[in-house]
């Protein structure tokens, strides 16, 4: 028979974990805990041997202690099979490799949003840019007048592809 517990916990290390939010039921689990140790450290590790001599000596039926030394030593308390351990080590392997995908994943972001920072800070501020600068910047949404004619005020609902697509006719029918 022996005592089962964790010796030592890094309490400070769970703490700088913890959001500000759960700060106090952190606090109230750990005197908990720390109540539940003190509890069990009161205890001796293993329990006191019994004087059996002594009780034989001093009972008139010293079978009867024999009996009961007998049936004492046969007892025993089975501590329960410990079936959660490799199921909680495999599931930590497994997110631990989760983790570290999601840690490549996310430091692949981050440099294709680094690129595209340094992308916008190296451009001409929009203040400083000409219509023409705008266009080899943006050809997608530069006035393109050559390929691509527009009409005041040069959105899309106003063009008359649009109009014809979504508007009915002056006569009142659709084209």
């Amino acid at each position: 028979m022996s005592r089962r517990a964790i010796k030592a916990i890094n309490w400070a290390a769970l703490a700088e974990r913890i959001p500000e939010t759960e700060k106090a039921a952190f606090s109230a689990f750990k005197a908990k805990s720390d109540q539940h140790l003190q509890r069990m450290n009161a205890y001796p590790e293993t329990i006191p041997k019994i004087d059996w001599a002594f009780y034989k000596k001093n009972i008139a039926m010293p079978a009867l202690v024999d009996k009961f030394q007998k049936e004492y030593e046969a007892f025993s308390v089975p501590y329960p099979a410990d079936k959660y351990t490799s199921v909680i080590e495999d599931e930590e392997k497994r997110i631990l490799v989760e983790i570290e995908n999601f840690i490549k994943k996310t430091n692949e972001k981050i440099g294709i949003a680094n690129k595209d920072i340094e992308k916008i800070k190296s451009m001409l501020p929009f203040s400083e840019m000409t219509m023409e600068d705008f266009r080899d910047a943006y050809p997608k949404y530069a006035l393109d007048p050559i390929n691509r004619p527009t009409i005041w005020p040069h959105t899309p609902e106003f063009q008359p592809e649009e109009t014809s697509k979504h508007k009915p006719s002056p006569d009142g029918e659709d084209h």
